[in-house]
């Protein structure tokens, strides 16, 4: 794959990247990275944008083996028939990487639906623009979007099938919770961690768990961004791309929206202890300005993050499959059941999970409360059930 096109990072003066393509010459694809530019660049993050363009490539890819072009096929506002998405289905199941040493010819389910999805807004886009370009009440707009709406349903039928939920974001249960919380103490003789590292670990895990907060977004917290004298305590999540301060060269980013958050009062002393006293006995603690470091006083890279959840797992074999972004979900799973039981309308749940969550749309909720939706259903199932039986054993 690596003769067909190329990913290129580009660094801007002041400090912005972004990821080019370039076909075998190492030349720029003109009309994708004017895609990357005009649709993408605003919206994703660095990390994001590195993934999306290497899909893009893949499609890149695919196109030179076809009989026709597809530059010319989209933006001429024709889009592509059934056969041909079919194609590109296959295609884009297809395990590109060859520095496995025991390479599988087949990406997960989860994954040919991350990379379908790319095409599709690709597509979706380049439909879009081709409407643009025409004047206004010109009679190609109805024959084009007439074919954006069945090409947008043959992506939505080759898609259908190929999602798998993933382990790593299962909600935990509430004893699940509880006995996660009880092994996290600094003092539990189960606790995984080595001493010194407890506090600053316990802290992790409750951030997370408490605020629903993704890695990256755990990672970029700064010092400065824990305002916990407040009358109701507060956690300001800050988007930061290409951060001259990070020197991380895996930087984490923050994928959502920037948000402030509240932080219950036992959690806010918590911190503030962290950052007076445990924070400060850390080299480099006052020139870096990331809330957690290393015991070098680097800051705590993504690996590290997944380290210190699966040294959990290691230790107490239930939390096997625990992973950062259980305590996301788990987060997540509980706010929608904790709004229900306050009585609130979905809509307006839906509005406050986005605004908590940092979610830029009500579609990105979905894979969050999947777990509080089951929960509901299967207690409305039970009591069913015990209406059901409870009155014929009680004839009998």
């Amino acid at each position: 794959m690596a003769n067909l096109f190329f990913v290129v990072t580009v660094r801007h003066p002041e400090g912005e990247r972004l990821p080019i393509l370039l076909d075998a010459d190492r030349q720029p694809v003109v009309w994708i990275n004017l895609y990357i530019l005009k649709r993408l660049r605003r919206r994703l993050s660095f990390n994001s944008l590195l993934k999306v363009t290497r899909i893009l490539g893949f499609i890149y890819a695919w196109s030179l083996r076809q009989k026709f072009s597809l530059r010319e096929r989209l933006e001429s506002g024709n889009g592509l028939t059934q056969n041909e998405i079919d194609s590109l289905c296959s295609w884009l199941r297809r395990n590109f990487r060859t520095a496995d040493a025991v390479r599988s010819l087949a990406v997960a389910p989860s994954s040919v639906k991350s990379r379908l999805d790319v095409a599709r807004q690709f597509v979706d886009w380049h439909f879009n623009a081709a409407i643009s370009a025409r004047p206004v009440g010109s009679n190609d707009i109805k024959d084009i979007r007439a074919k954006q709406t069945a090409c947008k349903q043959m992506f939505a039928d080759a898609a259908k099938g190929r999602t798998q939920s993933s382990e790593h974001a299962k909600a935990l249960l509430e004893p699940e919770t509880r006995r996660l919380l009880a092994i996290c103490e600094v003092d539990s003789p189960e606790n995984p961690w080595k001493r010194p590292c407890r506090v600053r670990n316990r802290l992790i895990i409750h951030l997370m768990l408490a605020l629903g907060l993704r890695r990256g977004e755990l990672l970029k917290l700064r010092t400065s961004d824990c305002h916990l004298t407040r009358a109701i305590p507060e956690i300001r999540v800050e988007r930061s791309p290409d951060d001259d301060d990070d020197p991380r060269i895996n930087e984490p980013q923050v994928k959502t929206e920037s948000r402030h958050l509240p932080c219950e009062r036992q959690l806010a002393r918590d911190l503030h202890q962290f950052i007076c006293v445990t924070r400060r006995e850390t080299r480099l603690a006052d020139r870096m300005p990331f809330l957690f470091l290393s015991r070098t006083g680097l800051p705590l890279s993504l690996n590290r993050v997944n380290g210190i959840v699966s040294q959990i797992g290691l230790r107490h074999p239930e939390f096997a499959d625990l992973h950062p972004h259980c305590l996301r979900s788990t987060c997540a799973t509980d706010f929608k059941e904790t709004a229900r039981r306050r009585g609130l309308d979905e809509s307006d749940i839906d509005k406050d999970m986005q605004t908590f969550f940092g979610w830029r749309s009500d579609q990105s909720i979905a894979p969050y409360v999947e777990g509080a939706t089951r929960r509901e259903a299967a207690e409305i199932g039970l009591a069913y059930q015990q209406s059901l039986f409870g009155s014929a054993s009680e004839a009998s």
